[in-house]
C-alpha cells in the first residue's frame, strides 16, 4: 500500500541527486575563476613586485689571512715554507635596531580583477657595539701570521629589488653615503650595500696602543628605504635588540612568522603593530656568525611580518554559499512535498526539477555578478531575480498567488540567513549548523501530525478509484 508514496520519495531523491551535477559544475567554475584571479596577481607581480622580505642591516668586514706552514718535499728530505691564504668575512649584527614603516595600499587592475599592492617607507636606524667590533678584530689579527682587512661595508637584502623606489643614503659617522645596488650577500644578492669608513683604521690604532685608545664614540647609523610590494611584507631581525613597527591603511592584516606583535590595534581605517625581539628569544648572534660561515638557513627563516588579506573574497563567499546549495534544494523539495500532501496539490517531477534548477542558477548568477559589482549588491540582485521567477512559476504550480507568496517569503528568509552566514568571518560554522538545526525542527514540527501510513493508503485508494472510473 505504501508503494506509490515510496516511488514518489525515490523520484524526488533522484532529482536532488541529479541536481548535484550542475552544483558541481558551478563549483568548478568558481575554482576556475579564482585561478584566473591568482594568474592576474602573478601577472601584476611580474610588472610591479611580489611579496617583500627585508633583512639586515649587517656590517661585513672582509679579511684575508696568510699563514706559513712547513711542507716536506717529495723525498721527505727537506722542508720548505708554504703560504696558505684564506679569504673570509666577519659579520657583525647591530646591538640595537629599529625599523619604523608606513605602508600605503593601492589597487592595480588586470582585466576585471583588482589586485592590491603597496608602497612602504621604512626608516631604519640603530647602532653597532664598537667594543665588540674591536674585540672581534683583535681576535682575527691574532689568528694568523698576517691579516689584511678589506673595505668594510653595510648591507641589507630585499626579496625583489625592483621594488626599491629611490636610491637610499646611509647616515654613518656623521657622513652621508650612497648605497650601491646589490647586497654582496651570497645567499641573496638582491638588496643594497654601502662601504663604511673608519673601522679598519681604528682597529690598527687600538692595536698599537694596547686597545686603550678608542677614537670612535658612536657607530650609529640610519637610512630610509622606499619599497614597493604586494600582499605581504616580512622582516628578518638582525639586531641584538630589534623593534619593528608597521602602520598601514589596510583593514585586514594577518600576522605571520616566528613572532607575533607585542602591540597591535586593528580597525576599518587600518592597523598598527609593533614587534620586539632580543637575542635571548631568537639567538640572533649565533645565527649571524653561522651565516658568515655559509650556513644562513636559520637566519633567513627567523623572520616575521604581516600579510594583507581579504578576509572573505567573492570566490570564497560564493563557494561558501554553494556549500548550502543542496540544503536549499532539499528544503525546496520538502516544502513542495508538504504542500502536495497537505493541500492535495499534484506536483510533477519536472516541476520539482525546474524549481531545483532555479535555485542552482542563483549561484551562477552570484559568481558572475560579483566579479563586476559589490558582493552584497550581487547577492541581492541574484536572489531577487530567482525569488521573483519562482514566485511567478509557483503561482501556477500551487494554484494560487498566496501559497506562492508564502513560499517565496520563506525562501527570502533563507537567502537572508545564508548571506549572514557567508559574510561572517568567525561565526559562519556556528550559524550554519544552527540554521540547519532550526530548519530540521521546523520540518519536524510541521509534519508531526501526518500519518504517513494513512497517506500511503489514501494514495493507493485514490489511484484504485481513478483506474475504476477510467474503466467505466
Amino acid at each position: 500500500m505504501q508503494k506509490a508514496l515510496a516511488i514518489k520519495l525515490c523520484v524526488i531523491g533522484l532529482i536532488a541527486l541529479i541536481l548535484l551535477i550542475p552544483l558541481g559544475m558551478i563549483s568548478e567554475k568558481i575554482y576556475e575563476r579564482n585561478d584566473y584571479l591568482q594568474s592576474a596577481k602573478y601577472s601584476v607581480s611580474q610588472s610591479w613586485t611580489g611579496a617583500q622580505e627585508l633583512m639586515g642591516p649587517i656590517l661585513v668586514i672582509p679579511y684575508t689571512t696568510t699563514d706559513y706552514v712547513d711542507v716536506w718535499n717529495k723525498d721527505e728530505t727537506k722542508k720548505h715554507k708554504k703560504e696558505v691564504v684564506r679569504h673570509r668575512k666577519l659579520f657583525i649584527n647591530p646591538e640595537s635596531l629599529s625599523i619604523k614603516s608606513q605602508i600605503e595600499n593601492d589597487l592595480r587592475y588586470k582585466g576585471i580583477y583588482k589586485v592590491p599592492v603597496y608602497t612602504g617607507t621604512f626608516d631604519v636606524s640603530g647602532a653597532f657595539d664598537q667594543t665588540r667590533i674591536q674585540k672581534e678584530l683583535v681576535r682575527i689579527f691574532g689568528s694568523a701570521e698576517k691579516v689584511e682587512l678589506s673595505k668594510p661595508y653595510l648591507f641589507s637584502t630585499v626579496f625583489d629589488p625592483r621594488g626599491i623606489n629611490s636610491i637610499p643614503q646611509l647616515r654613518w659617522l656623521n657622513q652621508t653615503i650612497k648605497f650601491l645596488p646589490g647586497s654582496k650577500f651570497s645567499s641573496n644578492g638582491n638588496g643594497i650595500h654601502a662601504f663604511v669608513p673608519g673601522i679598519a683604521k681604528d682597529i690598527h690604532e687600538s692595536k698599537e696602543t694596547d686597545d686603550q685608545a678608542n677614537p670612535l664614540t658612536s657607530l650609529d647609523f640610519s637610512y630610509q628605504l622606499v619599497l614597493r610590494g604586494m600582499e605581504s611584507i616580512s622582516f628578518v631581525p638582525t639586531g641584538v635588540e630589534t623593534q619593528v613597527s608597521v602602520t598601514s591603511d589596510w583593514p585586514h592584516p594577518e600576522f605571520t612568522g616566528m613572532f607575533l606583535p607585542v602591540e597591535r590595534s586593528i580597525s576599518e581605517a587600518g592597523y598598527q603593530a609593533t614587534w620586539k625581539t632580543t637575542s635571548f628569544a631568537n639567538n640572533i648572534n649565533e645565527k649571524v656568525a653561522n651565516c658568515a660561515n655559509g650556513e644562513c638557513a636559520d637566519l633567513i627563516s627567523s623572520g616575521f611580518g604581516v600579510k594583507h588579506i581579504e578576509t572573505i573574497d567573492v570566490y570564497q563567499q560564493s563557494d561558501r554559499a554553494l556549500k548550502y546549495g543542496i540544503l536549499f534544494i532539499g528544503l525546496t523539495f520538502i516544502s513542495f512535498f508538504i504542500f502536495e500532501i497537505v493541500k492535495k496539490l499534484p506536483i510533477h517531477a519536472i516541476q520539482y526539477t525546474l524549481v531545483g534548477f532555479a535555485n542552482a542558477i542563483f549561484y551562477l548568477l552570484l559568481v558572475s555578478l560579483s566579479e563586476h559589482l559589490a558582493f552584497g549588491v550581487s547577492y541581492a540582485v541574484a536572489s531577487v531575480a530567482c525569488i521573483a521567477l519562482l514566485m511567478f512559476y509557483l503561482s501556477f504550480v500551487l494554484k494560487g498567488f498566496k501559497l506562492a507568496a508564502l513560499y517565496s517569503g520563506l525562501l527570502s528568509v533563507l537567502y537572508l540567513c545564508l548571506y549572514l552566514i557567508i559574510s561572517s568571518e568567525d561565526l559562519a560554522f556556528l550559524m550554519g549548523s544552527t540554521l540547519t538545526f532550526v530548519i530540521l525542527v521546523i520540518v519536524m514540527v510541521v509534519t508531526r501530525n501526518i500519518d504517513w501510513y494513512d497517506l500511503g493508503d489514501r494514495a493507493a485508494a485514490e489511484k484504485f478509484t481513478k483506474s475504476t472510473e477510467d474503466e467505466k
